[in-house]
């Protein structure tokens, strides 16, 4: 005659509700873990993807100081706002004269609001010496 042992045949049936209640908390919570750091990223993308638009926005306006000619270039400041992803930014437009043949161009970009990115970038024009 054969004896099973209580293990063995237990082994056999399946899973308890208790373990299956276990697992379910378990993958729940890494369920969850994964929604909140996938909320961060997007967040973090959608910084990023700004702060990659002021990045360009603050090149073309210094590009297009660098494209005028030299004598047109003022010495003085402007102030403009502008509107990046749905954010108000107001952008400063700075030219100052370092020598006759030099003149400093500074652009900075911040939000009206003081929240989200800023970006500011300095460059230089010449005349012929």
């Amino acid at each position: 005659m054969s004896r099973r042992s209580w293990p063995v045949a237990r082994a056999a049936a399946g899973f308890t509700l208790i373990e299956v209640i276990g697992a379910l908390v378990i993958f729940s919570v890494g369920v969850l873990m994964v929604v909140q750091i996938s909320g961060a990223l997007g967040t973090q993308m959608r910084y990023a993807g700004t702060r990659s638009e002021l990045v360009v926005r603050a090149g073309q306006l210094v590009d297009s100081v660098a494209a005028e000619p030299f004598a047109s270039v003022t010495p003085g400041t402007r102030l403009d706002t502008l509107t990046v992803q749905g954010a108000e930014y107001e952008c400063t437009l700075q030219v100052s004269s370092v020598t006759p043949v030099l003149k400093r161009v500074d652009v900075s970009l911040a939000a009206t609001s003081g929240r989200g990115p800023a970006h500011a970038v300095t460059s230089y024009v010449s005349d012929a010496w």
